[in-house]
């Protein structure tokens, strides 16, 4: 299982903005993923946002965790940034400009749960009858 965990967080893994949503904005973000188990049920990671415009002009990143801008640019066509988070559950990064209430790129980051709610997992290894 640690394989797993470190194989996903090696992973170069990238998230290209939905092309529906604007043909000059992409932003992807590093990693993509986070995998949690029962020992671990939260992952502390650094997020790293990506994006770039064909248009140069003023753009605000968001998130799931803030209903204020992370950040804004203004008079650019590309930026980073470096986030920090303890994450449980699935959450969004987006881009808007001047209008905030229009998505110009949205990517959303994946939490995978390893835990099993399989019964048979959790039964007893011998017969309920085996006094040995």
């Amino acid at each position: 299982m640690r394989l797993l965990v470190i194989l996903a967080l090696l992973l170069p893994v990238l998230a290209v903005a939905d092309e529906s949503n604007s043909d000059d904005m992409q932003m992807t973000v590093k990693p993509l993923l986070c995998i949690t188990d029962n020992r671990n049920p939260s992952c502390d990671m650094s997020f790293l946002v990506v994006w770039r415009s064909i248009t140069t002009g003023y753009y605000c990143l968001f998130s799931d965790f803030t209903d204020a801008p992370m950040r804004c640019w203004n008079e650019e066509r590309s930026g980073q940034l470096d986030d920090n988070r303890t994450v449980t559950q699935n959450f969004s990064y987006w881009m808007t400009g001047t209008n905030e209430g229009a998505r110009l790129a949205e990517v959303t980051v994946e939490v995978l749960r390893l835990d099993s709610d399989d019964r048979r997992r959790r039964r007893r290894n011998r017969h309920v009858w085996d006094i040995n």
